[in-house]
């Protein structure tokens, strides 16, 4: 007949198998504190070898999350404007492309206009975005994607941006 004390084992078992679901799920910090509450319950029954354990889990959980945020240090601001400068360029370089390429095939006056549209939407959107206005910044991407979807593929193959637009989007959606 089980006693008080096997119940409080196998919930102690039980919280020690959920720590490792969480940290299967890289839910680091949920695991520690499921390991936590395990060790407290083998500190009741005098379980040292299983606490011994579990204080070596929990320090080697602990030092994992304090490598992990390590690697999503902010970067420091010579990288920030590095980057910053890196985007203008590049920015500025596929905008040229699209012009170029506008002009080299004599695109209808209604395509050069969405084109034409379609940049300074970008750079609209670009620009709130990092003011964090992200209600208006979705409404801009999703005309984009309009606007791409509404030009003939013969006369210009947009797929590349349209892909990149819906997953902007997506992005954006998670952050409303």
């Amino acid at each position: 007949m089980p006693g008080p004390f096997d119940e409080l084992e196998k919930e102690a078992e039980t919280l020690e198998k959920q720590s490792k679901e969480e940290f299967n799920k890289k839910s680091f910090v949920l695991a520690i504190s499921l390991l936590v509450e395990a060790k407290e319950i083998y500190s009741k029954l005098g379980y040292q070898g299983k606490i011994n354990m579990i204080d070596k889990r929990i320090a080697q959980l602990k030092n994992l999350v304090k490598f992990e945020k390590q690697n999503t240090v902010v970067k420091t601001k010579g990288e920030i404007k590095f980057q910053k400068r890196v985007d203008k360029v590049l920015h500025e370089k596929d905008r040229s492309q699209r012009y170029k390429l506008a002009e080299q095939k004599t695109l209808p006056p209604e395509v050069r206009q969405k084109l034409e549209r379609i940049n300074l939407l970008h750079e609209k959107a670009v620009k709130e975005e990092k003011l964090g206005q992200y209600p208006r910044v979705l409404g801009r991407y999703e005309f984009l994607l309009e606007l791409y979807k509404s030009i003939p593929k013969e006369i210009m193959n947009f797929t590349k941006e349209i892909y990149e637009t819906e997953n902007k989007i997506e992005s954006i959606r998670e952050k409303i």
